[in-house]
């Protein structure tokens, strides 16, 4: 399948920008196709758009069924971008394959939504006035999600052999408020099918048919899992949550430590499994993961906002190896450091 590219100008009107201009920028508007055809599936036409202020936003859209759409995004840009999604009738389900992208519900006032890696974000559509998501610059961001019609998801996990209680099924198919249902740890089987969209190379035309293959693969299986993944919303855990702080808070004392597992859970003040487990549990990472993520936001900080440089940088943040640094720091930022530096520095803070 041939990619169409274009260059468009960006219609913003004050600093965000609609969820209609985004679209219009990225695909022309089209009616949705009334049923699922090979011809649907092959005929989506995949953009890949050159941004006017730099950079490529790569946007796919399939249906793995009736009543659900995929779709696949592909963000690298140069300037933050700020998107205002207007109110819809779906349920949303999002999975991220790289980058970390925020928002709130509604407005900066409401609910935080926070969109991390190896995390299952599913939320209500918000009736009252959308979602604002920001799209950080200088670095690549990769997400699937669903739009899932809530009349048919009983029938589907009725199917499916799926049971839910029935208050929290009331939740997914009444609610209108923007309620966070689950914001829950992808299980193996699920990171799976993420393994299998990551792998893919999106700027081949045969990643249209495998991105819808693995599309319905990824949504069958998340919904044969639901009642586990939404089970932790049924019954947080508040101990997760202090020993996550207590954690974090030990990291941020003497990032450039070298950590074990075992001096970590000890500050943590649990044992070395119970310690994984909450981890993984509330962040969806490892520990170790944990604290590579905590000492590249020390470094991305230290790069905006002090003169030290950057092997300097590298050493306060924990790596003594500056090239691994380097490596680590622009597969998680998109950028090397020194042009991170440049483009997000404040003026008095790049060294002399």
């Amino acid at each position: 399948m041939q990619i169409e590219t274009q260059t468009v100008p960006i219609p913003i009107a004050g600093p965000v920008m609609r969820e209609d201009d985004l679209n219009a920028i990225l695909a022309p508007s089209a009616p949705e196709p009334p049923g699922l055809t090979l011809s649907d599936i092959l005929s989506e036409s995949r953009r890949n758009v050159p941004w006017p202020s730099g950079g490529h936003v790569t946007r796919l859209h399939t249906l793995p069924w009736e009543g659900a759409s995929a779709r696949y995004f592909d963000f690298s840009l140069d300037d933050r971008l700020r998107v205002r999604l207007d109110p819809d009738r779906e349920l949303l389900l999002t999975f991220f394959l790289e980058g970390h992208v925020s928002g709130h519900v509604g407005d900066e006032h409401g609910p935080e939504l926070d969109f991390r890696l190896n995390r299952m974000l599913l939320r209500t559509p918000n009736r009252n006035g959308g979602y604002l998501i920001d799209i950080p610059g200088a670095s690549t961001h990769r997400f699937v999600q669903f739009r899932l019609r809530r009349d048919l998801l009983p029938r589907w996990l009725k199917a499916l052999g799926v049971r839910l209680p029935a208050t929290q099924l009331d939740e997914m198919v009444d609610r209108d408020d923007g309620r966070i249902l689950c914001n829950a740890a992808v299980p193996p089987p699920l990171q799976g099918c993420l393994e299998r969209i990551r792998g893919e190379r999106s700027d081949q035309p045969a990643f249209v048919p495998l991105f819808h293959a693995r599309a319905t693969e990824l949504l069958l299986c998340a919904l044969r899992g639901f009642d586990d993944l939404l089970r932790p919303a049924r019954s947080p855990s508040a101990d997760a949550a202090a020993v996550l702080a207590r954690l974090r808070i030990a990291i941020a004392e003497a990032p450039a430590h070298p950590w074990t597992i075992t001096e970590l859970a000890r500050r943590a003040g649990c044992t070395s499994a119970r310690l994984q487990q909450h981890v993984r549990d509330t962040t969806g990472l490892s520990v170790y993961n944990l604290l590579v993520a905590q000492r590249l936001e020390l470094a991305a900080t230290l790069l905006r906002e002090t003169r030290l440089g950057v092997q300097a940088v590298a050493a306060e943040a924990g790596w003594q190896c500056h090239s691994r640094f380097a490596a680590v720091f622009r597969a998680h930022y998109g950028s090397a450091p020194r042009a991170y530096r440049l483009r997000h520095g404040k003026p008095g803070a790049k060294p002399s």
